[in-house]
């Protein structure tokens, strides 16, 4: 197929793409082939898709890509990798005399359900970033959900606040976006189809744009507002208030992968403790959080942009262990 026909059939099929599905085109080294796909998550080492004709969901290894043709055809995506990839740059590991001498090599341990709790809940305070709006826009993020722009800066603050161990959970106050009343020339009143459409018409309110920038230069400067805390906690409560946070855990991709190792890690130390000829006054409060964190980490490992099934059930399995870790 001659370029020109080629390039105007891609943004003919590109145009009728559902309009709130972020897309990525793929080809691989030597193949002229060139593939849309919904655009799922990635990682350093492969990105995930899922193919636009049926369910099917694909993973590549990035090795095996045109890397230079995606870089090119796929400014967003790109973006995200080069972020991902500078993050595990900064990553430096220790050399082998620096491990040994380094204090923090030997991790606390928990003897008894007291001590366990106590530094599992030291652990769900460690920092979150939350969603990134450079890469997500506002707008769209709504839209899919069907929240209102105020719905989501009320959430953004209801997580802050949560992710205050000692701080209470209070409802943020719900902003109405502004609406621009229709004006009039002098001598010339609009028509009643006109005043109709201004009426529709809403400016984006000014502390929106404020929140939207304050959040972006967060997120640049890596600070970390939110913890796992936060997130139990409004993913527990559920319905209207805990939508707009379900709605950034799934565009959260880090929170969710630092969540679910957590969970992990603990899980695992509650099943090592359990075993111990020493814990049997508290093995089975030991075995129900192994538990409950167990569902924790398998709940969110399921959450995904396209995931919708899932809320329910994470919704339970984070009453379940906020119950057991509000009992230190």
């Amino acid at each position: 197929m001659h370029p020109v026909r080629r390039l105007f059939t891609l943004s003919l099929a590109l145009a009728v793409l559902p309009a709130l599905a972020d897309t990525v085109q793929l080809r691989r080294t030597g193949n002229a082939t060139i593939i849309t796909f919904e655009y799922i998550t990635q990682d350093e080492t492969a990105i995930m898709v899922k193919r636009m004709d049926s369910d099917a969901v694909l993973n590549y290894k990035w090795e095996d890509l045109d890397l230079d043709w995606i870089k090119k055809n796929n400014s967003k995506v790109w973006a995200e990798r080069e972020q991902l990839l500078a993050d595990a740059k900064a990553e430096k590991k220790m050399t082998k005399k620096e491990a040994e001498a380094d204090p923090f090599a030997q991790e606390v341990t928990a003897n008894d359900m007291k001590s366990f709790l106590g530094v599992l809940t030291i652990s769900l305070q460690d920092g979150l970033k939350g969603i990134n709006l450079n890469l997500n826009k506002v707008d769209a993020v709504c839209s899919e959900f069907q929240l209102e722009e105020a719905q989501f800066w009320a959430g953004y603050e209801d997580l802050k606040r949560a992710s205050k161990v000692a701080g209470k959970n209070e409802a943020a106050t719900k902003t109405e976006p502004v609406v621009e009343e229709p004006k009039e020339k002098p001598g010339k009143p609009l028509s009643p189809k006109a005043k109709a459409a201004a009426a529709k018409t809403k400016t984006r309110p000014a502390e929106f744009v404020a929140a939207e920038t304050a959040a972006k230069k967060e997120f640049e400067a890596d600070t970390r507002p939110f913890n796992t805390f936060g997130y139990l906690r409004m993913l527990a409560e559920g319905g209207s208030k805990g939508k707009p946070t379900w709605m950034m855990l799934r565009r959260a991709t880090a929170d969710r992968e630092a969540m679910k190792k957590l969970f992990d890690k603990y899980a695992k130390m509650a099943g090592d403790l359990a075993e111990k000829p020493d814990a049997k006054a508290f093995k089975a409060e030991l075995l129900v959080t192994k538990k409950a964190l167990e569902n924790c980490a398998e709940s969110i490992g399921k959450v995904t942009r396209e995931n919708t099934a899932v809320e329910a059930r994470l919704q339970v399995d984070c009453r379940a262990l906020l119950t057991l870790v509000a009992q230190r």
